[in-house]
């Protein structure tokens, strides 16, 4: 992940959370968009607000507004999603008919995973590990590029430096430990992590507190899964709106950073943006490693020149450009500067001062 240049990461990270956007705005207004293209997506749905359902885009409004109205308030600031996330489920009246509930996608379940332990008494069969591996590879790639590409947009509060491969060992060590307990592949999230800065988080232990905050979450939901199935969709989409529209408008200092820096990394920001709208995750994350190495190349190559070495009065030598042309009976003393990078012999070529006279040798 380290070939991964800044312009890429962040064009993929800005590309994830319109992922994430797409893929509530089906809930948010009751209106599912059409197209595979993330951007399409977004233009159908903009295009098509005629057919919004009406009580479940004035719920979702009304989530926005209670987020917002209570970020007006500095102590309710680091609160007010779950203040939005509580009340508006409470407070208005959404009829089942015409939106969607929690319990209308699945049933939230009564008891707790079970362990599953292995079975290494018996023989493995690898007959399926083929037709996994691509998938686990895909999932495992696409979990540690958005973890890596959390410190660069959200750095530690506490001003520590962040460890990637602590990051990287720890979301192994978890996934290890959640497949004994029929848990999905987890990894880094930018949207949780905005959630917890938000919410004022300063140190590791925020990670801890929210685990056994969500542990108890996790319990209560057991024992009151009905009341937490009636929860409406457009309330979820309309916090995840808010979340990662934030997420974007943070990420536009970076944005324009980039595409002041120079038109190769504006391109390959932009590249990475289009392909992570458009293309699996994986095969996104590959083409901007990729588009990383090919911006490093040609910048390796721009950067090798030539330079003429002149001794001054004092018997120094000093850095002078070299001449177009070798002055004859002169001794000219040319020094190369680069990386002996394979593509700079033609611009070192092109730099090389042209012999003149019959005896100029070079």
């Amino acid at each position: 992940m380290s070939f991964v240049s800044n312009a890429v990461m962040t064009g993929f990270s800005t590309g994830i959370a319109l992922q994430i956007i797409t893929g509530v705005l089906k809930d948010a207004p009751g209106y599912k968009p059409e197209g595979h293209n993330k951007l399409y997506q977004l233009g159908n749905w903009l295009w098509h607000v005629g057919d919004w359902r009406l009580a479940a885009a004035l719920t979702a409004v009304t989530t926005s507004g209670v987020w917002a109205a209570a970020r007006t308030v500095r102590r309710l600031e680091p609160v007010a999603l779950l203040i939005a996330r509580e009340t508006v489920p409470m407070t208005v009246a959404l009829p089942a008919a015409d939106g969607v509930l929690v319990q209308d996608i699945a049933a939230i379940p009564s008891t707790p995973p079970s362990f599953t332990a292995p079975d290494l008494t018996a023989a493995p069969d690898l007959s399926a590990a083929p037709h996994l591996l691509r998938g686990t590879v895909s999932v495992a790639l696409v979990a540690l590029a958005q973890a890596v590409g959390i410190a660069p947009s959200l750095p530690d509060p506490d001003g520590t430096r962040s460890d990637i491969n602590g990051d990287f060992r720890s979301q192994g060590y978890a996934n290890l430990a959640g497949g004994l307990f029929q848990a999905l592949p987890s990894g880094g999230s930018t949207s949780r992590t905005d959630v917890a800065v938000s919410a004022g988080a300063r140190t590791r232990w925020a990670g801890v507190v929210s685990g056994v905050f969500l542990a108890l979450v996790a319990l209560v939901a057991l024992l009151c899964g009905s009341l937490a199935e009636r929860t409406p969709m457009p309330v979820i989409g309309g916090l995840i709106l808010v979340v990662d529209g934030e997420l974007i408008r943070g990420k536009r200092h970076d944005i324009l950073r980039v595409l002041l820096t120079a038109w190769m990394s504006a391109g390959a920001m932009v590249l990475t943006f289009v392909a992570t709208t458009r293309l699996p995750l994986q095969q996104a994350v590959i083409l901007g490693a990729a588009l990383s190495l090919i911006l490093y190349c040609a910048q390796a190559a721009r950067q090798a020149k030539l330079v003429a070495l002149v001794r001054a009065d004092d018997g120094r030598w000093r850095t002078a450009e070299p001449a177009a042309a070798l002055p004859p009976s002169e001794v000219t003393v040319l020094d190369y500067a680069g990386s002996s990078f394979f593509a700079e012999p033609p611009r070192i070529e092109a730099q090389l001062p042209a012999p003149t006279g019959p005896a100029a040798r070079c």
